[in-house]
């Protein structure tokens, strides 16, 4: 069953040390009713793998279409072929 729009978060986020980006989709509730809460847990359940941080979190669920790894791997691409 899918949630309404506005039962969930998108967090958006990088780890420092390898410049990865995150999406994360994750439920709104009241653990998680307040956006700036639910970064911050989020943020700590991710604090084990390596530096973390948040860098947005959308209302409802996002589509994401390129990040910082699909732009760079689509330039290396147009590069690649000139």
């Amino acid at each position: 069953m899918n949630q309404p729009e506005d039962d969930c978060f998108t967090i958006i986020g990088r780890y420092d040390d390898s410049g990865d980006t995150t999406i994360s989709v994750v439920s709104r509730d009241a653990l998680n009713g307040d956006p700036h809460w639910a970064a911050l847990k989020h943020t700590g359940e991710l604090s084990d793998e390596g530096e973390f941080e948040v860098v947005a979190l959308l209302r409802g669920r996002c589509e994401v279409l390129v990040t910082q790894q699909s732009l760079r791997l689509f330039a290396e691409r147009l590069l690649a072929t000139e």
